[in-house]
């Protein structure tokens, strides 16, 4: 009996921690610690959505890589005004990254499922504020607006 209250509490514990802030807790969060944001833009039937999440994003954060954003997902199906704003085009998943800069925000961006060495090049760039590759601009795959 004591074992399965323990899985019960592991279980409950572990989707806690799973949980991301709202779109609207994390920008804060993002403006206040000036941490760039990364926002993925998925749904809950996209396949690649489910893979980008359990092979790049989540193993990111395991192994401490994503401890210098604020990151949060917001789901298309559910918030469909807000990702219409921050998607460029209709592919998912979609990940935006928002940096502060002089000026104001800057938003860098990549479609589909991304190697975790592209999100981290991504992040990369975005946090000194460089212009993506134009090889990836011109591909549509790595998008500075």
């Amino acid at each position: 009996m004591l074992q399965i209250a323990s899985v019960l509490l592991f279980a409950v514990l572990a989707s806690a921690s799973a949980e991301r802030p709202s779109y609207e807790v994390a920008y804060q969060q993002a403006s206040e610690e000036n941490k760039p944001l990364l926002v993925i833009v998925g749904a809950d039937w996209c396949a690649a959505c489910k893979l980008l999440k359990s092979q790049t994003i989540e193993p990111m954060e395991s192994n401490g890589k994503l401890e210098d954003v604020v990151v949060t997902v917001v789901d298309k199906d559910a918030r469909p005004e807000l990702a219409q704003q921050l998607m460029q085009g209709s592919t998912l998943p979609q990940l935006v990254v928002f940096s502060k800069a002089d000026g104001g925000w800057k938003k860098f961006s990549l479609q589909g499922n991304q190697s975790e060495g592209r999100v981290k090049e991504l992040i990369e760039r975005a946090s000194v504020g460089l212009v993506p590759l134009r090889s990836r601009a011109e591909s549509g795959r790595l998008l500075k607006r």
